[in-house]
């Protein structure tokens, strides 16, 4: 399922912001584990678990490396007995 906000807020941020300067994405009230998945040239492909409650961090390099991010928030259905 694609995140079409997050990926509008994401797409601000990288524009918005200077190179070397950090942006923080905060997932608040969102009680699902977030998949992050981020593809530079190169092949070099990065990813990153977010649990709940913790924000997605990282640092702006130079225009040109990143070729793509991909967000899935996954599926929550509350806790089960076993």
């Amino acid at each position: 399922m694609r995140e079409f906000e997050v990926e509008k807020v994401l797409k601000e941020s990288l524009e918005n912001t200077p190179v070397g300067e950090k942006i923080t994405l905060n997932f608040s009230g969102v009680s699902n584990i977030i998949d992050v998945e981020m593809t530079f040239k190169g092949g070099w492909v990065v990813t990153q678990t977010i649990i709940p409650g913790k924000p997605f961090e990282f640092t702006k390099g130079e225009d040109g490396y990143l070729t793509g991010i991909n967000i899935t928030i996954n599926p929550f259905d509350g806790l089960k007995n076993v």
